[in-house]
């Protein structure tokens, strides 16, 4: 797709917080300039609101709730769904593929190109399992909207099987078991979330299970969690979740997996059927590959402009996928919602001055604003402007700034809405899922698989 040569044209790759920042500030300073042609590019045709996955693994928020269309987005742009093969930084060409019919067997793959002459990248990172295909094949992740819905299902799922097997104290044992691999903000949500969702379920709908056969386990492998945050307040997360049933194994590595258990490096297994991966990101082959500066980590280094050396005023790198270094400490900004808006800002407004010359380039001089866990049903920690708070408190904290950090007033209404509900009613464990099953043939009691169906339950 080449651009006319009147016009200059902006790409935007990835439709996170940061690309979806920068798009909003490039639209209204060139609304009604016909020479600047913006086209974002994604694979998913929505903005994800990532911090409440947790809640839709639980069941607490509905999942449309969290997700925004790109389109609506998009006034002056222009937005194409498909993935980013590679990218040409000397030709200055993006090259994508996508598929044609249906996506689960496409009747054709197509690639096309985009000529660029300003770029952004703001891929985001993917989960990282550090070379070990057996975590990656056995484990559940919490990255995007499908893992939340698999994770629910899941575990809905394996306490129907622990309510058939009551009797077998053995395999009901390992169908109660949940671990959640990972210390940092998303394990620990998840790990919180996932103890007070099973145990009320439990609680409330399956007569045949104790909950005290339920076993939560959290595995780090250093000797803190979240050691992003205040070390009194980690330490305060840490004894909240022990209280609440959490069983913590600190120090921990992980070597693997198998269908029914997890193994450490220490030579220990702990039999399950639930693994939760939350250990770790990284970019993606993409971004490790691009012919550029990268850090020990693959990502993009990028100056305190956002620029790429090299590349400057042309392309710029931001979010996750990028190594940006705070200059009061040179350590690099976290890979936060808070941190990626206050980038794509940035990168706005050095591509304007780049354009039009309006204003001046800034460098990204952010002071976090603080850091907020959730960590189980009306608890949290939270440090705001070197505050420190925790309990209902930090909890409530968390859940005022995240509900005004969603995109639109509807989305924040339902959001209040999946709340308020949660406060009177159950849990919901009706799965909504897609599931292939394997019939047993009547006759000699083995799988049929000429006899294969595909059912869906909600």
């Amino acid at each position: 797709m080449k651009k006319s040569q009147e016009s200059k044209r902006v790409i935007i790759l990835g439709s996170g917080f940061a690309g979806i920042e920068v798009l909003k500030r490039l639209q209204k300073e060139f609304r009604n300039d016909k020479t600047i042609e913006i086209i974002l590019v994604s694979k998913d045709n929505f903005l994800l609101f990532t911090p409440m996955l947790p809640e839709v693994s639980t069941g607490m928020i509905e999942t449309r709730h969290i997700v925004t269309p790109v389109r609506s987005f998009c006034k002056k742009a222009t937005f194409y769904e498909a993935e980013v093969e590679s990218i040409d930084l000397e030709s200055k060409k993006i090259f994508l593929n996508y598929t044609i019919g249906r996506q689960s067997q496409p009747a054709a793959w197509k690639r096309n190109t985009l000529d660029y002459d300003f770029l952004i990248i703001a891929l985001g990172s993917e989960n990282n399992f550090f070379g070990m295909s057996d975590i990656e094949k056995h484990a559940f992740t919490m990255k995007d909207i499908d893992d939340a819905i698999s994770l629910r299902n899941h575990v809905i799922n394996v306490l129907e099987q622990a309510n058939l097997e009551h009797e077998n104290r053995e395999l009901c044992t390992k169908l109660l078991t949940f671990v959640v691999v990972g210390g940092g903000f998303n394990g620990i949500e998840t790990v919180g979330g996932l103890n007070d969702y099973v145990r009320r379920t439990v609680k409330g709908f399956y007569k045949n299970i104790y909950a005290t056969d339920v076993r939560v386990v959290l595995v780090n492998a250093s000797n803190r969690i979240l050691e992003q945050i205040d070390e009194d307040l980690g330490d305060y997360a840490l004894r909240r979740l022990k209280t609440k049933g959490v069983e913590v194994r600190l120090n921990t590595e992980v070597s693997g997996a198998t269908t029914n258990s997890i193994l450490f490096k220490d030579g220990t297994s702990i039999p399950t059927f639930t693994i939760m991966w939350s250990a770790g990101v990284a970019p993606s082959k993409l971004i490790s590959t691009l012919n550029c500066g990268h850090d020990r980590d693959h990502r993009i280094v990028a100056n305190n402009y956002l620029e790429i050396p090299g590349h400057e005023g042309a392309v710029y790198a931001l979010g996750d996928c990028a190594w940006i270094a705070n200059p009061n400490t040179g350590k690099p900004y976290p890979p936060t919602a808070q941190h990626a808006i206050k980038e794509g800002r940035i990168v706005a407004n050095n591509l304007i001055f780049e354009i039009n010359g309006r204003g001046k380039k800034k460098q990204l001089d952010y002071k976090t604003r603080g850091m907020m866990a959730e960590i189980g049903r009306r608890d949290g920690v939270a440090s705001l402007f070197g505050l420190k708070l925790h309990g209902f408190l930090a909890w409530w904290m968390w859940r005022t700034f995240y509900l005004g950090s969603l995109p639109s007033i509807g989305k924040k209404l339902k959001v209040i809405f999946d709340w308020t509900m949660d406060l009177f009613f159950k849990p919901d464990v009706a799965m909504i899922k897609r599931i292939t099953e394997i019939r047993k043939s009547p006759q000699n009691n083995h799988f049929n698989k000429d006899d294969m169906t595909i059912m869906e339950k909600q």
